[in-house]
């Protein structure tokens, strides 16, 4: 009796034990100075961390310690991390339809909108996107959108005609823009920019005016060409190993979903809108960057760059293997939604908690954890 009383304590322990915690470990190929490592990434682990009550912790490991840009994608894939940030550009020929996304152009200066319809896209209309990740074992969340891209140069660069020839570090709509434009452009990563640009290797990098104090650009780019050349979305804030995304319980996998938008929103708007005009304020002020005028000769050319954007990458996602109507879709849907989230936009503003809601209540309440 006694024996059976004491393994029937024994097994009552057992049920009432709580779950071994699980930990991750992130991997960010971006410096630790980075909004994305001070301040977002953080802020979302500790969310979901109280949300699980610490049964699920992660770990960041920031400047490019585990992998970078490129290999973010097969360091994920083989699980030498559990996450890190994702760029679909970077590898177009494994995710094309993120890819086809992320070139599409938002015009002008609102990267809360492009943000939102990126996020709604890629979450919930566009199974391409789920497929392609599921085929290389990853999941993707929290796409994020930068500041509008501009040019910064060594030397100042005010026509379009100057544009011929430029060596152009870009990607996404800016890179089928200025190669449309005449400009020489190639696609490396933002680390390997800075040495290229120091070199004279590169002659401009388009990109977010933050990235002048961020990755150094400025202490060599010297002259921003006042001119936009629309927001780029989605950059993928949260790309994890879909084998340790299903080894989490549901209340797990329901946390990160819950708090996705909340990354989303915090890097968006308080990295690339606030952060971002205060940087470039600051470059001015006391690293002697300029702004160079521009004229009518830039919006011709990027009017001219958006009626042919459809036609330029469904014929890029054709040579990836995407099919050109699956890319026109995406690129279509995407351009409605958008307008959807400018109404959004205007409401939100620059407050961080409407805009991480706004992305909970159309996107994120409505993906199914399972099918991801």
């Amino acid at each position: 009796m006694k024996t059976i009383k004491g393994l029937t304590l024994a097994a009552a322990a057992l049920i009432a034990a709580p779950a071994v915690a699980q930990d991750f470990t992130y991997g960010s190929w971006v410096p630790a100075s980075d909004y994305k490592n001070s301040d977002a990434l953080p802020t979302y682990f500790e969310k979901i961390a109280e949300t699980t009550g610490g049964a699920v912790n992660w770990t960041l490991v920031p400047g490019g310690q585990l992998a970078g840009g490129v290999e973010t994608f097969s360091a994920v894939q083989d699980g030498i991390m559990d996450a890190g940030v994702a760029v679909a550009t970077y590898v177009p020929n494994l995710l094309p339809s993120l890819a086809t996304l992320y070139n599409t152009v938002v015009p002008g200066n609102d990267p809360v909108a492009a943000a939102g319809a990126a996020n709604e896209i890629m979450m919930l209309h566009c199974p391409s996107c789920i497929e392609e990740a599921q085929a290389v074992n990853a999941v993707a969340l929290a796409g994020y959108a930068g500041a509008p891209f501009v040019l910064m140069c060594r030397e100042p660069i005010s026509s379009v005609d100057q544009l011929q020839g430029l060596r152009v570090r870009a990607s996404g709509a800016s890179y089928n823009a200025l190669e449309m434009a005449g400009a020489s452009v190639v696609q490396v990563s933002l680390v390997e920019t800075v040495s290229l640009l120091q070199r004279g290797g590169i002659d401009c990098v388009a990109g977010v005016g933050d990235w002048l104090k961020t990755f150094g650009y400025g202490d060599t780019a010297k002259y921003v060409t006042d001119f936009s050349f629309g927001v780029a979305a989605p950059v993928v804030a949260f790309y994890m190993n879909r084998d340790q995304w299903q080894s989490m319980s549901d209340e797990g996998r329901a946390a990160h979903l819950r708090h996705a938008g909340y990354l989303a929103a915090d890097h968006t708007i308080n990295n690339f809108i606030v952060r971002n005009n205060a940087t470039v304020a600051d470059q001015i002020e006391n690293n002697g960057v300029q702004m160079v005028e521009t004229g009518a000769d830039w919006t011709e050319m990027i009017t001219a760059y958006e009626a042919a954007e459809i036609d330029i990458n469904a014929a890029k996602a054709a040579d990836l293997g995407l099919a050109p109507e699956t890319a026109t879709e995406i690129m279509t849907r995407y351009r409605d939604v958008v307008e959807k989230w400018r109404g959004i936009s205007a409401e939100v503003g620059t407050d961080v908690d409407a805009f991480a809601e706004a992305l909970w209540e159309e996107v994120y309440s409505k993906v199914d954890p399972n099918g991801l």
